[in-house]
C-alpha cells in the first residue's frame, strides 16, 4: 500500500483486501479454481484474481452473484471482518417516488397507488425501474441490469 493510499480518506483497501481474502477462502472451500469461479460469474480469471487480492473493488452485483453461486447470504461476507460496519440510520427516510410518464390512453397505468398488484402485472414496474436506471451513470446502469437479470434467473428457477 502506498503512502497516498494510507492518507486517502476515500480508500477502501481496508475493506477490499479482507473481503477478497474471504472470497478466496470460500471459493477454495467449495473446491473451485479461480478459472471455474470466473466462468460461473462471466468474467475473466484475471479480473476474479484482482477481486480476491483486493486490487480491484468488488461490485455489489458481482458480490451478490458470488453469494448466490456459493449458496451463502451476502451479510455473511461481512461478519467478523476487521473493519467496522456502518451504523444504521436512526430513522428511515423514504426516497421520493420517481416520476414516470403517464399516458391517459394506457389503461394499465390507471391504478390505485396503494395497490402494487396492477404495477407488477402490467409491466409498469419494469418501466419505472428503467426510467430510474436511465438516470444513473453508465457503470451503475450495467450493475442494475446485472442485478435485474440475476433476479429474473432466480424467478425462473
Amino acid at each position: 500500500m502506498t503512502a497516498r493510499e494510507d492518507d486517502d480518506p476515500l480508500s477502501t483497501r481496508h475493506i477490499d483486501v479482507p473481503l477478497g481474502a474471504r472470497l478466496r477462502s470460500i471459493r477454495e472451500n467449495h473446491g473451485l479454481t479461480q478459472a471455474e469461479m470466473a466462468r460461473r460469474l462471466g468474467i475473466s480469471t484475471n479480473q476474479w484474481g484482482r477481486h480476491e487480492s483486493g486490487a480491484n473493488r468488488l461490485p455489489a452485483a458481482r458480490l451478490w452473484q458470488f453469494c448466490e453461486a456459493m449458496k451463502i447470504e451476502v451479510e455473511a461476507m461481512f461478519r467478523d471482518q476487521p473493519f467496522a460496519p456502518a451504523k444504521p440510520a436512526s430513522a428511515f427516510v423514504p426516497l421520493p417516488e420517481p416520476q414516470r410518464p403517464y399516458s391517459a390512453h394506457d389503461p394499465s397505468q390507471r391504478h390505485d397507488p396503494a395497490d402494487p398488484a396492477p404495477l407488477e402485472s402490467s409491466g409498469v414496474l419494469v418501466q419505472r425501474i428503467g426510467a430510474v436506471a436511465r438516470q444513473l451513470p453508465e457503470a451503475r446502469q450495467r450493475t442494475a441490469l446485472a442485478v435485474l437479470r440475476a433476479l429474473k434467473l432466480e424467478d425462473e428457477n
